[in-house]
């Protein structure tokens, strides 16, 4: 393999791995709020978007 090719693979692994764990560690954490305050899905949907916010932000910060 071409050593630009796998500069490449790493980097789109690397962003694609932390938009999934920004956005599965603020749905978690939502998650246990709702457990917590009895809101059913309301903290896990907003948290969520945060997340997914932070995670294309994060993501964008990397590639760039």
């Amino acid at each position: 393999m071409d050593k630009d090719m796998v500069k490449a693979l790493a980097m789109a692994t690397s962003a694609g791995l932390t938009l999934l764990s920004c956005i599965a560690g603020f749905v978690w954490i939502g998650y246990e709020l709702d457990i917590w305050f009895a809101s059913a899905p309301l903290c896990m949907i907003i948290l969520g978007l945060i997340g997914a916010i932070t995670g294309m932000y994060m993501m964008y910060k990397q590639v760039k």
